[in-house]
């Protein structure tokens, strides 16, 4: 682009959060964020007053602090679109419209009052008042605990499997839309779409437009989703409670422990914070960096071209050095996370789909099964294998 010193700007709706040294600016509605310095930020307030670069130039420069190529800084806020000329600004509109067209994801734009009073104080009380009945009931009652053989049946495979699949896609909706409902409380909108995490799939709500809030308050929609995933256990110990007291199906209180167990599972698997995971987010907003996995990855390249003298990897042009134990630490653990994934993949995962396979085949060629035995064990296995075909093709598709 060429160097128009006199040429004024347009600059689009920006939001401004401290972070660290620097800032995070961008605009919520195209989701895009990134983290300046002090200068830049006194770059763009100038730009934004109307100021030219040569104008802007002349300021720094009687400050004695001009640190950044003014120029080169003003063509990447261009490139970017952060900034348009004068007689350009409905290219704004134009961006908005871009942002949306090729996104096949559900654009979610919550109701504010609602998004408040879900997450009110009142609503705090309740919500622990459920928990906390539901815990001192399962105390009282041995019968509403965990059960741990409740994922074990030997008939009715698919139709458990089916119902289960439903049930948890349920809850998987009500988490998502924990976490979109939260940043709705505060004005933040969201898009809903789906994703991986390694080879599983996953229900993913994109909350990129909380960078926009003050840090503290990003831990709210960065949690409720958990926060759904706590209250619906203790919705289903009830449940379980009041079918135990009146003799409801035993078919479908095991479906409802099944289902505890599998969303408890899903919480303790927000803790693998190497898969970009709800605790991941979380971990990267307290320590101030907002993509410690891609941190890593730069990182890991940057290490392993050095020990290899070159032939592999590839040397990283700059680090972020403000927390390097810490991007040191979690490229530790990203490392011995996915080697453990890989180990789990390799040693259990496809055995165990392995010797799913291997039972449908048996059910058909036994003479002893009946054909309602071999086609459950066909369904419970097609439909296994197909979940794990799904996801897999996903993630070495972005491989």
């Amino acid at each position: 682009m060429p160097k128009h010193d006199e040429q004024t700007y347009f600059v689009i709706p920006l939001s401004v959060q401290p972070e660290g040294d620097g800032y995070y600016i961008g605009n919520a509605e195209l989701n895009e964020f990134y983290e300046f310095p002090e200068d830049g930020l006194r770059i763009i307030q100038m730009l934004r007053k109307g100021d030219s670069a040569e104008q802007i130039k002349a300021a720094l420069a009687a400050q004695s602090d001009e640190t950044l190529d003014v120029d080169d800084f003003i063509e990447q806020l261009v490139e970017i679109g952060f900034i348009h000329r004068q007689q350009d600004q409905h290219r704004y509109d134009e961006q908005l419209a871009e942002s949306t067209a090729g996104d096949k994801r559900l654009s979610f734009k919550g109701n504010l009052a609602l998004a408040r009073a879900l997450f009110s104080p009142l609503s705090l009380a309740i919500y622990l008042g459920v928990i906390g009945y539901a815990a001192l009931s399962a105390y009282q009652d041995p019968r509403l605990r965990l059960n741990l053989q409740a994922f074990y049946l030997e008939q009715h495979l698919t139709l458990t499997l089916v119902t289960l699949l439903v049930l948890y896609f349920l809850a998987t909706m009500l988490h998502e839309l924990g976490h979109m409902m939260a940043a709705a409380r505060y004005g933040v909108h969201s898009r809903l779409g789906i994703g991986n995490r390694l080879w599983d799939l996953v229900a993913e709500a994109d909350l990129t437009g909380i960078l926009s809030l003050p840090r503290s308050q990003r831990y709210l929609p960065l949690m409720a989703g958990m926060m759904v995933d706590v209250l619906n256990i203790a919705l289903l110990t009830l449940a379980i409670g009041w079918l135990i007291d009146h003799s409801g199906n035993a078919f479908l209180i095991q479906l409802l422990q099944a289902l505890i167990l599998q969303l408890l599972i899903t919480i303790s698997w927000q803790f693998n914070i190497f898969l970009r995971t709800d605790m991941y987010y979380v971990v990267c907003n307290f320590f101030g960096n907002p993509d410690l996995d891609r941190q890593a990855r730069i990182y890991l390249r940057d290490r392993m071209h050095r020990i290899s003298f070159g032939r592999f990897g590839e040397a990283a042009e700059a680090i972020d050095h403000r927390n390097i134990g810490v991007l040191r630490a979690f490229s530790l653990l990203w490392v011995i996370g996915r080697i453990s994934a890989l180990i789990f993949l390799a040693f259990v995962l496809i055995p165990t789909l392995s010797r799913y396979v291997r039972k449908a085949y048996d059910s058909f060629a036994s003479p002893q099964a009946t054909q309602a035995t071999a086609m459950d064990a066909a369904g419970f296995a097609a439909i296994s294998v197909a979940l794990f075909a799904g996801g897999m093709y996903l993630w070495l598709r972005r491989r």
